[in-house]
């Protein structure tokens, strides 16, 4: 009897993963902002069956394992346990667009509703004008009455006043990716983006060494790349590298790839590299030096390790990554969110408070997910690390 269970478990959780491969062949995970949150949901819960199926245990000596996350994690589930939840509880986690970047985090927050039994939607914008309607969704979650609220802000200061009223209504506001500098969002969850800019600046002078370069970027209002583009300009001031401009494209891979076309043909033999700030701007820039047929002579410091940036490295095309733990972006934010609500704001951040680090004048109010620095000689033992949580990118 055991026997015929476990062969149809395992049946069933092999039929997800087909379903979930025919979508994965389409390349988009578009219909997750358009289709019913019932619907959004389920899709999740399918997702972390499957994730939670092939993870494997976990190597705690892996570098490139977060230790630190896992343990703010059990702490929070620890405090919270026997705890009652509020009745009619619900989240939201909206992101700032549809990319293969976001696909760890939504698995993360799938994770993260199933372990506390309360329903999380994954939400993000698709119009041509990303910043207007995540603003108009973010309306929309505080107008229902949603418990909490995690978002990647597009401009740092547009939801200002959203935030301060959801606050003042009782919902939990909490920023992730990108954060709303000065408003009244409760915490930030995310990597030190000025330290990310600044680990990207120190691996184009280990591998570039001089010369100039250009950037790729999605936002100029985005604090996220604001932050990286200082941190990359501080640590190559006085040297012999320089961060000639910063193209921008708008979240829209086409634009990107445009830019980086372009920045080849402007700066000719003196152009030394790239420094790609968005998760979708690596591939673009990938594309276009081997259209140029300069692999290895521009060479390629690329944020975040989409699977497309992955075999841009395994071709020898990029030549690092600036990793963000992103699954961590949805796992932890639906642990806070759900903390706050059960034991309040307060408490939360007391037990969070070992994990927190400054964050200006606003004081501890970061959960600092930290960068991961991955270059070909070690893009196996990254990957090892992401098959362990059952994420192939992030």
């Amino acid at each position: 009897m055991k026997t015929r269970i476990s062969l149809r478990i395992v049946l069933l959780l092999l039929t997800a993963v087909a379903l979930l491969g025919l979508a994965a062949c389409s390349g988009s995970t578009a219909p997750l902002a358009t289709v019913p949150e019932t619907v959004v949901e389920t899709v999740t819960v399918v997702q972390t069956v499957v994730a939670t199926a092939a993870a494997a245990p976990a190597a705690t000596d892996n570098p490139y394992r977060p230790n630190e996350l896992f343990a703010a994690v059990e702490d929070l589930r620890a405090a919270t346990a026997g705890q009652n939840t509020p009745a009619g509880a619900k989240y939201a986690f909206l992101a700032n667009n549809l990319s293969p970047f976001w696909t760890a985090a939504q698995i993360g927050v799938g994770r993260a509703s199933s372990e506390l039994g309360v329903p999380i939607a994954f939400q993000a914008p698709t119009a041509s004008d990303l910043l207007s309607q995540q603003l108009s969704m973010l309306e929309t979650f505080v107008n229902d009455g949603y418990t909490g609220v995690t978002f990647s802000a597009i401009d740092r200061q547009a939801p200002a006043s959203i935030i301060e009223r959801a606050v003042n209504q009782g919902t939990i506001m909490l920023t992730m990716d990108s954060d709303a500098t000065g408003s009244d969002r409760a915490m930030y969850i995310g990597m030190s983006d000025y330290d990310a800019g600044r680990a990207a600046a120190e691996a184009a002078l280990e591998i570039i060494g001089e010369g100039k370069v250009v950037g790729l970027v999605g936002f100029a209002t985005a604090q996220n790349a604001q932050d990286r583009i200082a941190g990359v300009n501080d640590v190559f001031e006085g040297t012999n590298m320089e961060l000639v401009e910063v193209l921008i494209d708008d979240i829209k891979p086409e634009v990107a790839l445009s830019n980086a076309q372009t920045s080849i043909q402007k700066y000719g033999d003196d152009l030394a590299g790239f420094i790609t700030f968005y998760s979708y701007d690596g591939p673009a820039a990938c594309q276009a030096v081997k259209q140029a047929g300069l692999t290895g002579d521009v060479k390629i410091i690329a944020f975040d390790a989409e699977p497309e940036t992955q075999t841009c490295m395994e071709e020898g095309v990029v030549q690092a990554m600036i990793g963000q733990r992103v699954y961590f972006y949805g796992y932890l934010a639906g642990y806070v969110m759900h903390a706050m609500s059960v034991l309040g704001v307060e408490r939360t951040m007391e037990i969070l408070a070992p994990y927190l680090d400054d964050l200006g004048d606003e004081g501890k109010i970061r959960l600092n997910t930290g960068v991961d620095v991955i270059k070909a000689e070690s893009l196996d033992l990254y990957k090892q690390y992401l098959d362990s949580v059952g994420i192939a990118s992030q």
